[in-house]
Parts: structure tokens; sequence; C-alpha cells
């Protein structure tokens, strides 16, 4: 059995996870529920998920419900379209289904072992005729000799293609921090 926990004070968003593991490196499957929350006031999302992988390709299922919000499901796919030491490449596409609306999506992404990352995406929800593209990344700025401590930097951008939000750009960066006791 594996279980994470997440929590910011001073947010109150926090998640919960615990679930099964079968399998080994090359193939596995996984099994188990959640719960999160966005905010200290903010409902609780619980549900339940179920993965399978193998050989860095997956395909996921996961259904959550928010009381008073109402339920969704999302499928979920990846393929591994490159891998070797250094790094790997990943395309992937997903389908949420809600009682508003249903979101389709896919994209790319990349990871290297020294702990940089980028990623590229596009959604689109049929109901509003909403499509927007996505790009981010993560550059691994300092990792110490024994692991414990990692430094990093992230940043991304945001466009509407289509839709209400038609042309609108967002912007973000961060500076991150991680210390493994």
């Amino acid at each position: 059995m594996e279980c994470q926990a997440n929590g910011d004070p001073k947010t109150g968003a926090a998640s919960m996870k615990c679930g099964v593991v079968a399998g080994d490196e090359q193939f596995n499957a996984r099994a188990g529920v959640f719960a999160t929350k966005d905010s200290v006031a903010g409902p609780v999302t619980k549900g339940v998920y179920g993965a399978v992988n193998s050989n860095g390709h997956s395909l996921s299922l996961q259904h959550g419900h928010t009381e008073h919000f109402g339920s969704s499901t999302t499928a979920a796919a990846q393929a591994n379209l490159f891998q070797n030491k250094q790094a790997a490449v990943n395309a992937t596409a997903f389908h949420t289904h809600n009682r508003t609306h249903d979101q389709f999506g896919g994209g790319l992404n990349m990871q290297t072992a020294a702990g940089h990352s980028a990623a590229l995406g596009v959604t689109h929800v049929p109901q509003f005729n909403m499509t927007t593209a996505n790009v981010g990344g993560r550059a691994n700025l300092y990792t110490s000799p024994s692991g414990n401590l990692n430094v990093n930097a992230t940043a991304n951008a945001t466009r509407h293609l289509s839709g209400p939000f038609n042309g609108q750009k967002d912007f973000g960066a961060g500076l991150g921090l991680q210390y493994k006791f």
C-alpha cells in the first residue's frame, strides 16, 4: 500500500491519496482512493482511481464527487515516444466528463535525468467552443549531493485560442524549494 498527503497551511489546500500497486517497474496496475480540497472553506472532492502501466505507456480512469457540485470522470492515456538514460518524451490525451460539460485535451511532455521538464498542451470544451493552448517548464537549479534538498524554477504561459476568453494570455513563474526529511 502507498499513501501520500500534501497540504498548504496558508491556503488550506490539501490532498490525500492511498492505494495499492501490483506488478513491477515495467508492468504494473494501481488502484485507490483520494480526497482533495482547494481551500480552508472549500468543499472536499472524494473519489477513486485506477491505472495500468506498461513500458512507459499507460491508461487511467478517475472518478471524483464534490458535494453540492457533482461528479466528474476522467479517462487518460499516455504513450512513451522516446526514452533513454538522459530524457523521456511522452504524448498524452484525456477526456473529462461532468454534469455541465465535456473537456478534451492532449499534448507532449519531456523530462530529463537532470530534473528539467517541459510540456505543451491543448484543451477544448465543445459546449463553450473554447480552445486553450498552454506551455510550461521546470528547471532544476540545485540538488544537494545527498539529494534531500532541491531548488527549481517554473514558468508557464496560456493563450485562449477561441471561446469567451479568445485572445487572453496568462503568464506565471515560480521558485520551488523541496527538502526530504
